[in-house]
């Protein structure tokens, strides 16, 4: 969740804005299951090419905000709690063209904490671009639906 915040602050929803059912369904999935949610807080909104899910909740939203100006000393290791982080990063802003993986428009200690955890991205304009995609890969392959989709 905290990961999907951090690619979707603003305002005072906690939100996702997709174009994947599955992360629609997964978001409004841990919002319920695991944040204690109420099924009647969660909104959806369709248009045509996107779906935005959202709750309004102003402790949790403070919560997430203390959480992400900690996130360099919360994801210092390389561990399921920082593949978790970063897949959500990828699967919100992330992408492949032909040149490399990119995370695009990133903040600065995103772009820190992903080289001290030994994954090393070039700067291209917004894109932070992913040096060892298949290390990247390897390190999210087990949170990130975008990934998942891709492999079945």
């Amino acid at each position: 969740m905290l990961g999907i915040y951090a690619c979707n602050k603003g305002g005072q929803a906690i939100q996702l804005r997709t174009r994947s059912d599955a992360m629609a369904e997964k978001f409004a999935k841990i919002a319920l299951d695991e944040l204690g949610v109420l099924p009647s807080r969660i909104l959806v909104e369709k248009d045509d090419n996107e779906t935005r899910v959202f709750f309004y909740h102003s402790k949790l939203r403070k919560m997430l905000q203390k959480a992400l100006e900690r996130r360099e000393h919360l994801f210092k290791y390389s561990n399921t709690y920082s593949a978790n982080y970063f897949a959500a990063l990828f699967d919100c802003v992330g992408g492949r063209d032909r040149k490399s993986l990119y995370l695009k428009g990133i903040e600065p200690v995103d772009y820190l904490i992903l080289e001290r955890l030994g994954v090393h991205c070039t700067q291209d304009g917004s894109k932070s671009r992913i040096a060892s995609a298949k290390a990247f890969i390897g390190f999210i392959k087990d949170f990130s639906i975008r990934i998942r989709e891709r492999a079945a």
